[in-house]
C-alpha cells in the first residue's frame, strides 16, 4: 500500500486535505465518496503538513481538557468516533479547537486512525496524547483514555497554578526591592556625592564604594542594561549544547533549597507521564523513550536514556533506576514493589502522588526562607546606603 496526499470537496463543499493508505488512487476516491467527500486530486508519497492555518495554532490547557472530558463522555454513551467528533467541532465552532476538530472528523470519517489524525497537529496533540490514544483504539479502551488523558492535563493545570501563586508575593517583593535599590543608586546617592564635593571633605572608603556604584548605574546603564538582556539570550544559546545543558540541569538539582524542588517536579512528571503511558497499554520502552521529552530536565532525560538501554538488556527497570543517583531510593523502592505485585501503574502513580503532596509543601518551607532573605538583604542595602551618608556627615561633625 501507498501514502496518497489527497485535496477534495466535503458535504459542504469546503475545500480540505489530508493522507490515506491505500493502493491506488481508485481506492482513495471509494473510499473517500463513501463518507461523502468528492476527490479533487490525489498524489503518491510522503505526508505533508496539513494545509489549514491550524497546524500552527496553540490550544489553551483548558479547551483540551474539556475536549477530553466529553470526548470520554460521549464514547461511553456509545456515540461513534466520527459522530463525537462532528459534535464537538460543532460546539468548539469558530475556536481554534473548532478547526482542530472539523480536520480530524473529516479524516477520522475515510478511515484514518485517530491518533494518526491528531498526529497531524503536534502542537496540539503531543506524542504523549498520540501514543496513548493509539494503545486506546488497539484495546477499544477510549474512553477511559480520553479519562485519563482528563485527569492528568487537570493534575498540570493545577500544578502550574500552585506555583504561579506561590511566586507572586515573592516577584512582588522583589520588584519593589530592586526599584528601591535603583532608587537610592541612582537618585539620593548621587545628590548626596554632589553635597561631598562642594564640602571637599575626606570621604571614608565605605562611602566611595557606594559613590562607585552608584557612578556605574547612572553613567553605564545602557551597557549593564546590555548586559542584562544580552546575558540570558546568550546563555540560552549556550545551553542548547546537549553536553552542556546536561551539566546545567545537574547542577541545578544541586543548588541548596532550590534544587530539590527542580528534581521534585522532573520526577513526578516522569511517574506521572509513566504510569499514564503504561496504564494506557504503552510498552515499557516505548514509555521511558516519550517520558525523555516530558520531564523538562537534561540530566534526568540522559539518565532515562540510559536506563532503556539497561531494562532493552533485560534488567528490571527499578535496578536500572537505582544506577543513577538522580532517582532517590524511596522512588525506587516504591516502583521495585511494583514491579514484584505487577501493579507498576499503580506503584507509579503513588509515586506521583507522594510528589504531589510535598511539593507544595517544600514551596511553602522555601518561600518562608525566601520572604526573609529578601527583607533582611534590603535592609542591609539600605542601611549599607545610609552608613554611607552618616559616616561623612560625623567626620564633619568631629572637625568643627
Amino acid at each position: 500500500m501507498s501514502l496518497f496526499h489527497y485535496r477534495a470537496l466535503n458535504a459542504s463543499g469546503r475545500t480540505i486535505s489530508g493522507t490515506l493508505e491505500a493502493d491506488d488512487v481508485l481506492t482513495v476516491e471509494n473510499r473517500l465518496r463513501s463518507a461523502g467527500i468528492w476527490l479533487l486530486e490525489a498524489e503518491e508519497g510522503a505526508a505533508v503538513a496539513a494545509s489549514t492555518e491550524v497546524n500552527n495554532l496553540k490550544i489553551s490547557r483548558s479547551e483540551l481538557i474539556g475536549f477530553f472530558i466529553q470526548m470520554s463522555l460521549l464514547l461511553r454513551a456509545g456515540i461513534t468516533l466520527p459522530n463525537a467528533l462532528d459534535r464537538l467541532a460543532v460546539d468548539f465552532e469558530g475556536s481554534k479547537l473548532g478547526d482542530v476538530l472539523a480536520e480530524l472528523r473529516e479524516k477520522v470519517s475515510v478511515g484514518v486512525p485517530l491518533n494518526q489524525a491528531m498526529a497531524g497537529f503536534p502542537q496540539v496533540f503531543p506524542p504523549e496524547i498520540t501514543s496513548i490514544v493509539q494503545a486506546g483504539e488497539v484495546s477499544g479502551r477510549l474512553p477511559e483514555v480520553f479519562e485519563n488523558l482528563c485527569s492528568y492535563y487537570e493534575w498540570i493545570d493545577g500544578l502550574i497554578g500552585d506555583v504561579r501563586q506561590a511566586l507572586i508575593y515573592p516577584l512582588m517583593v522583589m520588584g519593589a526591592s530592586l526599584a528601591l535599590v535603583l532608587l537610592l543608586f541612582t537618585f539620593v546617592v548621587p545628590k548626596f556625592v554632589g553635597l561631598l564635593n562642594d564640602l571637599s571633605l575626606k570621604v571614608p572608603l565605605l562611602t566611595r564604594i557606594v559613590m562607585s556604584v552608584s557612578e556605574a548605574l547612572v553613567y553605564f546603564w545602557p551597557a549593564l542594561l546590555t548586559i542584562v538582556v544580552v546575558l540570558p539570550v546568550a546563555l540560552k544559546v549556550a545551553l542548547r549544547s546537549k553536553k552542556l545543558g546536561r551539566a546545567f540541569d545537574a547542577a541545578l538539582m544541586q543548588v541548596p533549597v532550590f534544587g530539590s524542588l527542580v528534581a521534585m517536579f522532573a520526577l513526578s512528571r516522569f511517574a506521572r507521564n509513566l504510569g499514564m503511558l503504561y496504564q494506557a497499554g504503552i510498552p515499557l520502552l516505548r514509555g521511558l523513550e516519550i517520558c525523555r521529552s516530558l520531564v523538562g530536565n537534561r540530566a534526568i532525560a540522559h539518565a532515562l536514556d540510559q536506563v532503556r538501554n539497561s531494562v532493552l538488556e533485560g534488567t528490571p527497570l527499578s535496578k536500572s533506576l537505582s544506577q543513577h543517583s538522580v532517582f532517590p531510593a524511596t522512588v525506587v523502592t516504591m516502583i521495585s514493589t511494583g514491579e514484584t505485585s505487577g501493579t507498576l501503574d499503580v506503584a507509579l502513580r503513588s509515586v506521583s502522588d507522594y510528589y504531589n503532596k510535598i511539593i507544595p509543601r517544600r514551596i511553602k518551607i522555601v518561600f518562608s526562607i525566601f520572604d526573609p532573605v529578601m527583607m533582611v538583604s534590603l535592609i542591609a542595602i539600605v542601611g549599607t546606603v545610609a552608613l554611607a551618608v552618616i559616616l561623612p556627615i560625623l567626620q564633619l561633625w568631629n572637625t568643627q
